[in-house]
Parts: structure tokens; sequence; C-alpha cells
């Protein structure tokens, strides 16, 4: 069973992790290079698309509202949180993947498709962090929680800053992008889709390699 305080340097590092792992999720899709992308090209109309992914926020948001007390209690008395972070973490890459196919004037199922890939998006990343956030308590004491949520927070923003810089650097400023990508087409800001999941992929993994699970509670009989 793991106590409190019981994650070890390798496991407080991989809780840590997640925060990097996902941070491209708000940073490149969020607010830099997907959702102006998404409103004056993907949709062609900036206040439109504008709307439009108010919209796809608003809709998450109430989800997400919805769901986070449920999840919230499910997390506090069923016992391990990784599966559950595992499973949210999946529809963040499949939704996040999902955006190259976000193209310049996109047809009506193209727009509507990418909407609910935002959507599930931002649903998936919410959620994983309520389960993300359950874990801590185990990890250390009561008066260290501060320090290695702030620690974490610390290296979520860096990894936006580093994740940033590859694409500016790598994809957006350069006259030929890396691999080859089409800017005619738009696949310099379309790749922050892939490129974010293969992100969560690569730096989600010493979560569940590394830091420990509390086990399955049973009932008292």
């Amino acid at each position: 069973m793991t106590e409190r305080g019981q994650g070890g340097r390798l496991g407080r590092f991989g809780w840590a992790m997640f925060d990097w792992s996902n941070q491209p999720i708000f940073t490149l899709i969020s607010t830099f290079i997907f959702a102006p992308y998404f409103a004056a090209t993907v949709v062609g109309d900036p206040v439109e698309g504008q709307s439009l992914w108010g919209y796809a926020q608003s809709i998450a948001g109430l989800m997400i509202a919805l769901l986070s007390p449920i999840l919230g209690a499910i997390a506090d008395q069923t016992g391990p949180r990784k599966p559950w972070i595992a499973a949210f973490q999946v529809i963040c890459i499949v939704a996040a993947a999902a955006l190259w196919f976000a193209v310049p004037n996109a047809p009506t199922s193209t727009l509507l498709i990418t909407m609910l890939a935002v959507i599930a998006l931002t649903i998936g990343a919410e959620c994983s962090i309520v389960f993300n956030n359950a874990m801590l308590p185990t990890l250390v004491p009561n008066e260290r929680m501060g320090r290695l949520s702030g620690n974490a927070w610390a290296l979520g923003y860096l990894g936006g800053l580093v994740t940033l810089g590859i694409i500016l650097a790598g994809f957006s400023f350069p006259e030929r992008p890396l691999f080859g990508l089409d800017k005619a087409t738009h696949e310099h800001a379309r790749i922050v889709g892939p490129f974010t999941a293969v992100w969560i992929v690569l730096f989600v993994l010493p979560l569940f390699l590394f830091t420990p699970d509390v086990p399955r509670r049973t009932r008292d009989h």
C-alpha cells in the first residue's frame, strides 16, 4: 500500500512531468498557434472563427464543470488514479493528432470534427488533471505539497516555452519548415496537433513508470 510521502524522487519527478507533458495543449493549441489559425484560416472569417472557438471552449467548460465533482469523488474513493489518467490521456492524444486534418477553409464536416476534437482535447486534459492532483497527497507530506506542486507548475511553464520555441524556430519562422512541410496548406500550423500528441506520449511515461499509485479500495464487510 502506498503511504503518504512514499513517492521517492523518481515518483515525484514522474508526477511533475505530467505538467511538462500536457502543457503544449494549453500553450500551442489553446493559446498561441492553433486557436488563431482555426479562427482566421480554418474557418476563414476571424470573427466567426473566434465565435466558434468560444462555443467549443464553452461546451468543454460546461462538461468539465459537470464532470469534475464526479471524477473528484471517484479519485478520492476508488483507489488507483493511473487508469483514469491513461484513459483521458489517450483522448488527448487522439484528439490532438486529429487537428492535423483541420485544413484551411475547411468544409462543414471537417470544421465540426475539428471542434469536437478541440472539445475532447480540453475535457481530456482537465479531467486528467483531476486525477493527477489526487495523487499528490500520497507522494509527499502535507508541508511539502506546496513545494512539489509549485515545482510541477514551473516545469509545465518551462515546457510550454520550450515547445513554443520549437514550433516557432522549426516550423513557423523558416521559409522551409522542418520535414518539408508545406506552408501553402498551413502544415506548419497544423503540425502542432501531432506534435502535441507525440510530446504527451513521450513525456507522460515517467508518471506511469515511476510514480506509485494507490491500490484499489475494497469495502469492509
